[in-house]
């Protein structure tokens, strides 16, 4: 029901355990091949994308949902638990993508208060709550995800020295206990790896790849760079980067360190603040090494007067719906109206242009020239978004009020 198998490149004829890979992963007779991303859900919805646009304009193969998005006054009353079928029936997911499901969000929003020996902190749509393990693995039965992220214990803050043993037995408790329940149901789990120094969860690790490989799907990672200490016995396994990269630079980072799944947040950001993603894998460099770098997306709200009549695309060859069927006047203007469809064709565009750049990068390692096309796309592209300007759906900018031209300083405060 679920596999995981690393693919030969053309140019080594062999699979790579070390650095950039490639493999393929097969469940449900849904394939994913990677490197490759899945599309991080609010309330089990790809935000801005109804169900027919998801299926019908996008290539997406995997959805990441938070049980924290259907938790409301406590799990036996929340509607997805009282609902006849599993969450896939419930969100309206469609067949084709893989639904992997973890207790919190990617990046989740910090709790106040501390986990405990038998619960985590978490937020759900009424507020700040606790979570049982128990809870979170009793569950697991009735929702039917294709694959569940362990729990790890993770303070909001960063951890002191004292604290970090802690996080380490709980969570290595807290996964044989998932592992021991789920044992008959053969659930796919990803064994959380922890965000601190490999020196410090060593036994933990160890115990994974000499005691419980053989039970486990994957590796969720909470930071991407421990991925090159991991020992032999588990780069069988795929790898899934939980700490968000934020730029395409990062993301290929990580991609060289043998990251194999995403769950990537940037694309629905700069869907939000109003960007087109404008970038491609490994791009080109205009002007020679010393060229101007291009931007990596396109501000729709800070345009200049032109592009509120230009009827080019939003990216000129690009094939997705938005790109076909629309331009940038248009785009423009549903902005300036405050449109919903505005973030939507936004949303198409970026999904779109993430997808090829994984494409891209996939052939890249597979021809053998992923390492120079990572230095070709370095000297061609910014390495930051640009900066927002123009408000979203999910965000309020403070406007001054007529005749009152105060200024905000770093903390919020009027100066």
């Amino acid at each position: 029901m679920f596999s995981f198998r690393l693919l030969p490149s053309t140019a080594t004829a062999t699979a790579t355990a070390h650095g950039a890979r490639l493999g393929r992963l097969v469940a449900r007779n849904v394939q994913i091949d990677t490197p490759a991303f899945l599309a991080p859900t609010s309330r089990g919805v790809v935000p801005h994308l109804s169900h027919d646009n998801l299926r019908d304009h996008t290539d997406i193969r995997g959805v990441y949902a938070a049980l924290e998005d259907f938790i409301e006054k406590g799990i036996p009353g929340s509607p997805a638990f009282q609902f006849p079928g599993p969450l896939r029936a419930f969100t309206g997911q469609p067949s084709s993508s893989l639904l992997f499901l973890a207790a919190r969000r990617c990046p989740p929003v910090p709790a106040p208060a501390t986990n405990t020996d038998h619960s985590i902190s978490m937020l759900t749509s009424v507020g700040f709550r606790e979570l049982e393990v128990n809870d979170y693995i009793s569950c697991l039965s009735h929702l039917q995800p294709d694959a569940v992220i362990g729990l790890a214990d993770i303070p909001a803050k960063k951890a002191g020295k004292n604290r970090m043993p802690k996080m380490v037995d709980r969570t290595e408790l807290w996964l044989e206990t998932l592992l021991r329940i789920t044992e008959g149901s053969r659930t796919p789990i990803f064994a959380p790896i922890l965000p601190i120094e490999i020196e410090q969860q060593r036994l933990y690790i160890q115990s994974i790849a000499e005691e419980m490989s053989t039970r486990l799907a994957g590796l969720a990672f909470y930071n991407s760079t421990l991925v090159p200490d991991m020992p032999s016995e588990l780069e069988g396994l795929p790898r899934f980067a939980m700490d968000d990269p934020a730029t395409p630079h990062i993301l290929l980072q990580a991609i060289a360190r043998g990251v194999d799944l995403f769950s990537l947040v940037f694309p629905t950001e700069a869907t939000d603040a109003g960007f087109s993603l404008e970038f491609e894998f490994p791009g080109k460099v205009e002007g020679g090494e010393e060229g101007k770098r291009k931007p990596l997306a396109r501000d729709m709200w800070a345009g200049s007067e032109e592009m509120k009549t230009d009827t080019k695309p939003l990216v000129e060859g690009c094939n997705c719906y938005a790109c076909r069927r629309h331009h940038r006047a248009y785009v423009c203007h549903l902005l300036a109206a405050k449109e919903m469809t505005a973030w939507v064709l936004l949303q198409l565009h970026n999904i779109h242009v993430t997808e090829l750049f994984f494409d891209a990068v996939r052939k890249s390692i597979a021809d053998g020239t992923f390492e120079e096309d990572c230095r070709m796309f370095a000297m061609a592209y910014e390495n930051e978004m640009p900066k927002q300007t123009g408000g979203g759906p999910r965000h309020v900018l403070h406007v001054p009020m007529h005749g009152c031209d105060d200024q905000r300083n770093a903390n919020g405060k009027i100066d």
